[in-house]
């Protein structure tokens, strides 16, 4: 089968040509670069599960923590 590509007169989305028609064709080229260019925004890592309070570890599912008991050598 042969396929055959018709040529369309319109093929950039209408909302680019909103934007090159309100700002103008350099400035939506500037901006496109400009965003090209940035690098990506990264997300903050989550907090570490064994720092968290026991009401968090609650609402995430976790089981709870065993508690705390210091032992002598820890009392002074």
């Amino acid at each position: 089968m042969i396929a055959q590509l018709l040529p369309q007169a319109n093929g950039l989305h209408p909302t680019l040509h909103r934007l090159i028609r309100r700002h103008g064709a350099t400035a939506v080229l500037w901006a496109l670069v400009r965003a090209l260019l940035m690098p990506r925004r990264r997300r903050p890592r989550p907090p570490d599960p064994y720092h968290l309070s026991p009401h968090m570890r609650r609402d995430i599912g976790l089981p709870p923590r065993d508690p705390h008991v210091p032992r002598y050598w820890e009392l002074r």
